[in-house]
């Protein structure tokens, strides 16, 4: 904020008696004196208003931050595909080294909130395997029991790793689907990895981005 400041310019010399005469005209005049009390007066109103506004400002609500949400998933073995289990390493990190797997974590998410991005960081290496593929998503499921069970509804998909090594997915959530209402819908990210033989994908964490509802 800039300084604000107020300096006055006019500076009034007394008139002695039987020595000055009153006039309206001259250095010495009312005019002379008068406008220069005037100027002061004006500078006096930019200084308040430059206050008033910086007040303002200082009172002003900041607009709303976005929220991140990082973790790193606890992926339970699910489907036809299931046929390894995620480990852990010290650091938390998830891994995966079977032929074929994929795991279900729920998650807990802020009700009334806007999901923006999600963002996985991990590492996917095809050893001595001929190609290795993985998929990373996050979707939403009704709460309600009706049978059969609905399909979930994607909110943000990814399986676009681009070579073997280390990744750093960016992957942007449906903007129809993105308001987060825990009252109707639970929420659930799914990875699932696939090779031919020692090929391995990890998982170090995911950052889920959130935006105030409107």
């Amino acid at each position: 904020m800039a300084d604000i400041s107020y300096t006055p310019t006019f500076r009034h010399v007394a008139w002695e008696d039987r020595k000055d005469r009153v006039e309206a005209a001259g250095p010495n005049g009312f005019n002379v004196r008068f406008n220069a009390i005037a100027g002061d007066l004006g500078q006096l109103s930019t200084a308040v208003t430059d206050i008033g506004t910086a007040i303002d400002a200082t009172n002003a609500v900041p607009p709303p931050q976005p929220q991140r949400l990082s973790f790193t998933p606890s992926l339970r073995p699910t489907g036809l595909l299931s046929g390894g289990v995620w480990s852990y390493d010290r650091n938390g990190v998830a891994h995966a080294n079977s032929l074929a797997m994929t795991g279900v974590a729920n998650l807990t998410l802020p009700h009334g909130l806007r999901l923006t991005s999600v963002r996985v960081v991990g590492d996917m290496q095809r050893g001595s395997a001929h190609s290795v593929s993985g998929t990373v998503s996050l979707a939403r499921t009704p709460i309600r029991l009706v049978v059969p069970a609905p399909a979930p509804e994607p909110l943000a998909v990814s399986d676009d790793f681009g070579s073997v090594g280390p990744f750093d997915l960016q992957i942007p959530v449906s903007a129809p689907r993105a308001l987060i209402d825990t009252s109707v819908f639970r929420y659930v990210l799914t990875a699932t990895f696939m090779t031919i033989i020692f090929g391995r994908m990890s998982i170090e964490a995911v950052h889920l981005t959130f935006a105030s509802p409107s």
